[in-house]
């Protein structure tokens, strides 16, 4: 008998709001937390700051593969090349952290 372990998924699923481009994600990032979006190609993906403290985005991972990103102040933006979950690790330098992803 062949049995098959399927690892869970913990990351961290993002909505956004109806008529909404952008979702939102408050609370402890500090060890990282890796968040999953079903996103389509060719859009262009923000993750911005919009707390206090500081974040870092490890990266942005799609069904290709991983994603080069572009940093600005305070958001880091990536264009899609293909449909289905994008999976993103981002830390944050304090204990609450506050980030918007977008999608256009």
């Amino acid at each position: 008998m062949v049995t098959s372990v399927q690892a869970a998924d913990t990351s961290t699923k993002i909505t956004f709001a109806k008529d909404s481009y952008c979702g939102s994600f408050a609370g402890n990032i500090e060890n990282g937390k890796v968040f999953r979006l079903w996103l389509t190609p060719d859009q262009n993906l923000v993750i911005r700051n919009v707390g206090d403290d500081q974040i870092n985005v490890a990266y942005v991972s799609g069904p290709s593969g991983r994603l080069n990103g572009d940093r600005y102040d305070n958001e880091t933006s990536y264009i899609t090349e293909r449909k289905g979950n994008h999976r993103m690790k981002v830390y944050g330098n304090s204990s609450y952290s506050s980030i918007e992803f977008c999608a256009y």
